[in-house]
């Protein structure tokens, strides 16, 4: 389980914040808030890798996605933010070509609305962190 972010970047702090209630609950989160690509190591061997991520698609703000990105490339259109040279979708794909991409790899991604430089996030933003927790316990289960 990994979540991703920046918490002081507005919404791009949502992967962290649904780390945060995932951990109150007892699971082990990972949590990065810079490169991915730090993360390919502890990957390796897993049967299931759960991500959680800000999304900027053009979608309503608040709008969660789940992607199984196991088999194919995750496509452009789901809109993964980084403000690192290589996000989640490039990590996935170097993990891949690497040979340490777990057998099941699901990406929930959470549409954002505010980007900016604060430690807010927006309410409907927000208001997603509770489903996409439930959502990832029932993952791993």
């Amino acid at each position: 389980m990994a979540c991703l972010g920046n918490r002081f970047r507005g919404d791009d702090a949502v992967g962290l914040l649904v780390g945060d209630r995932l951990r109150d609950a007892g699971i082990e989160v990972q949590e990065c808030e810079d490169e991915p690509t730090r993360l390919l190591e502890s990957w390796a061997g897993l049967d299931l890798l759960v991500l959680v991520d800000a999304t900027r698609s053009g979608s309503p703000p608040g709008t969660v996605r789940r992607v199984d990105a196991s088999a194919h490339a995750l496509g452009g259109d789901v809109g993964l933010t980084s403000s690192h040279a290589f996000g989640v979708a490039e990590t996935i794909e170097l993990a891949r070509a690497l040979g340490c991409l777990p057998a099941q790899v699901v990406v929930y991604g959470i549409e954002g609305e505010r980007f900016a430089a604060t430690t807010d996030v927006t309410s409907s933003v927000r208001s997603a962190i509770d489903q996409v927790a439930d959502a990832v316990r029932k993952e791993l289960e």
